[in-house]
């Protein structure tokens, strides 16, 4: 049985690595990014308060792909779907490329914990297929204290009520 392709962005790197369920993930799943997210996930000041450590060996042997993300892709998405929110770059990537690769429909989870990016995702008719990283946890095993640290914006219950938002109209 082969495991199901999950499409990740810096955000749920950052929290996975942060509530320590990354590997986890990385053995239950196919967990895909954009080359970008990776960009992201080593930006940064190091010494900076709460910031969180991500190991660059650690997050590339999880991966099982890092797509890579060109300038036509960026602009046919923003020609195309002018529509769009603004998102931050790991995520307007990601949104790209499943824009350019609309044949890569076997990608059966994203996951973002970014209210614009569901709303991005929502734009693109994809909304359905955005999970939290509680519910990828949950599936891979991870539990107890591991999950009571999660921050609430990676829950199902936040993801829901996003959800739902979009769907009514009010979000």
């Amino acid at each position: 049985m082969s495991k199901q392709r999950v499409l990740v962005d810096t955000c749920i790197i950052i929290e996975a690595f942060r509530i320590n369920c990354w590997k986890a993930l990385c053995q239950y799943y196919e967990v895909e990014t954009v080359q970008c997210c990776v960009d992201e996930c080593a930006a940064g000041d190091p010494l900076e308060p709460g910031r969180v450590p991500i190991p660059h060996k650690e997050l590339l042997a999880g991966l099982s792909k890092v797509h890579d993300v060109d300038d036509v892709m960026l602009i046919s998405l923003a020609i195309e779907r002018p529509d769009l929110p603004a998102i931050d770059a790991g995520e307007l990537h990601m949104m790209a490329w499943l824009h350019a690769n609309p044949a890569e429909a076997v990608i059966s989870a994203i996951s973002t914990a970014d209210r614009a990016a569901v709303r991005a995702t929502h734009v693109l008719k994809l909304v359905d297929r955005v999970v939290s990283l509680q519910h990828l946890a949950n599936k891979a095993g991870v539990g107890g204290r591991q999950l009571q640290n999660l921050h609430h914006h990676f829950s199902e219950d936040w993801l829901s009520t996003v959800r739902t938002q979009l769907k009514m109209g009010i979000l």
